[in-house]
């Protein structure tokens, strides 16, 4: 091992969690380009573990395959959403549509003997096709072995038995994990695991690996935080995609449709286990600060801060201004649904992977950084 490598292995080991929202996660874009800016053109990067779920696991996974130099990762993956459409991601044709759907009602309606495949109302194939095209997923183990990465996790849903499946690659010290409701697997990540943790159900097929079907990482995920402790992370950066500030309901006085009861559902997976999860490391946090340093060691207890970043306004006004570059075939699908552009903006904003939306959330999310320069420089130094 070079002297660098070894040297990496001493450094701070800060984790960075990127959570899941669909087309929301091109905020995440705007808050990295904006540290990159912070640190020499070739630098290794600030982190050493990366989390992901969702959309967020995509991210995670272009920036764990370029740790040797951030800022390069960052140019990369912020080329790739810049350049992303609606067509990259999902089947937006009509005639696309219409096959995809016609195809999965046909599955059904044959012999019970037959396998009909998972569902979802929209293809994702074209995702699939665009991960195989920009990631190197052999880059992973070749950052691990120099010591730049510690570990990169990816967390999905196992849809047989209900329990959140986090799939790791990392260092040989990190050992996997049992709880009663979550698991740590390692394994060799690939395109499969990406597809299955952003797979939004309904929306989106569950993917299959090994006997197992999967879907959104975060359906099941009670602890969002536990991947990057149980991998020995000191510090935990947090890119959420909810914002804080709750979104106007423009007068709403009806009872809420299938549409905006989904938007809701959708925002308490993607939000509410978040923030449980970080009010109980606080707790920890509070109570191994009180506790002698020996009883604490004697219990591998230790403190782990935590920075919490995330969009300073809702996205329910964009989605109103940007609604009309969605294709219009999943308009009218959307449309068929019951999904409408102003009282159901919540669950659109998931699905927007129109390049206005997507460099409007970009921009919030750098300036959203900027604002926090100085937390943020402290945060995540060497010191």
């Amino acid at each position: 091992m070079s002297s660098s490598a070894r040297s990496n292995f001493h450094r701070k080991n800060i984790a960075l969690l990127l959570t899941g929202g669909g087309a929301r996660a091109a905020y995440q874009i705007g808050v990295l380009k904006a540290i990159a800016e912070w640190y020499p053109r070739v630098h290794h990067s600030p982190f050493t573990i990366y989390c992901g779920t969702s959309a967020g696991a995509l991210n995670a996974t272009s920036l764990a395959c370029h740790t040797s130099c951030f800022r390069l990762g960052v140019k990369k993956l912020s080329w790739l959403w810049t350049n992303l459409t609606t067509k990259d991601v999902f089947s937006s044709s009509l005639s696309g549509m219409f096959h995809h759907i016609g195809r999965q009602g046909f599955a059904r309606m044959q012999a019970q003997y037959h396998c009909a495949p998972p569902f979802g109302l929209l293809d994702n194939r074209p995702l699939r096709a665009l991960l195989n095209n920009v990631l190197n997923f052999s880059k992973i183990e070749h950052q691990i072995l120099a010591g730049n990465l510690r570990g990169l996790a990816i967390t999905a849903s196992n849809y047989q038995t209900s329990k959140s499946v986090t799939f790791y690659q990392g260092q040989s010290c990190i050992e996997p994990w049992t709880r009663s409701r979550a698991i740590g697997v390692p394994c060799q990540i690939t395109t499969e695991h990406l597809l299955a943790s952003s797979a939004i159900p309904i929306v989106f097929p569950a993917s299959q690996i090994g006997h197992s079907y999967y879907g959104d990482g975060s359906v099941h995920q009670i602890a969002p935080l536990r991947p990057a402790l149980k991998m020995g992370a000191d510090q935990v950066l947090i890119i959420d995609l909810n914002p804080k500030q709750p979104s106007k309901n423009h007068g709403l006085v009806h009872a809420p449709g299938l549409a905006t009861l989904g938007g809701h559902l959708m925002d308490a997976i993607f939000a509410d286990t978040l923030s449980a999860d970080l009010e109980h490391l606080d707790r920890m946090n509070t109570l191994v600060g009180n506790m002698a340093k020996a009883k604490a060691e004697k219990l591998a207890l230790r403190q782990v801060d935590a920075f919490h970043l995330y969009p300073s306004k809702p996205f329910e006004s964009l989605v109103e201004r940007y609604y009309c570059h969605m294709p219009i075939a999943v308009r009218g699908l959307m449309r068929i649904l019951g999904i409408s552009p102003i009282e159901d903006a919540a669950i659109t904003s998931y699905l927007l992977f129109e390049p206005k939306y997507i460099n409007h959330l970009i921009d919030m999310g750098y300036q959203d950084a900027q604002n926090r320069r100085s937390d943020l420089a402290a945060f995540l130094s060497d010191e």
